[in-house]
């Protein structure tokens, strides 16, 4: 379940840089901080930043993913992947997770953190558009979704 977690994480981390005023969110879903640019860098060969802001991982969890990424090949310094580990577990710490709102949230978020298939947030997002949800139960209504995906992630999402 780990693995899977954690192979979720990595096979969607950060794919474009992006820069904006300092400690605002850029468009690429980053908080400004302390080893951004060097996170981007590293990792924007493979991956996209939306996954990493959506998700939240303890420190071992981050440890873990950040030494499994220099398994695979990603290239750094000491001191980069320090900086990364250090951005990652400042800002996308798993003691403060954000639940997903379901009347907002971008595909990617309902795929990684509520673990819908890709088809299925694509249903909730144009059903959404003309029938914002109001309770989660609601979501029962959507064609082509699976509502047990919902129920099993109620912990995680709000309709707002």
């Amino acid at each position: 379940m780990v693995v899977a977690a954690m192979t979720l994480v990595v096979s969607g981390l950060f794919a474009a840089a992006g820069q904006s005023a300092p400690s605002q969110q850029s468009s690429d879903g980053m908080p400004e901080g302390p080893g951004k640019t060097v996170t981007l860098k590293v990792c924007a060969g493979c991956h996209d930043p939306r996954v990493v802001a959506s998700l939240r991982l303890t420190r071992d969890g981050w440890a873990a993913v950040v030494a499994d990424m220099v398994q695979r090949g990603a290239k750094g310094t000491d001191e980069d992947l320090a900086a990364i580990q250090q951005y990652l577990t400042t800002y996308f710490l798993g003691e403060a997770p954000r639940p997903v709102n379901v009347n907002t949230a971008p595909a990617i978020d309902l795929e990684s953190v509520v673990g819908l298939l890709r088809s299925e947030a694509r249903a909730l997002i144009a059903y959404r558009e003309k029938n914002p949800c109001k309770m989660i139960d609601d979501l029962k209504k959507v064609p082509g979704l699976d509502f047990k995906k919902i129920e099993a992630a109620r912990d995680r999402i709000v309709c707002v």
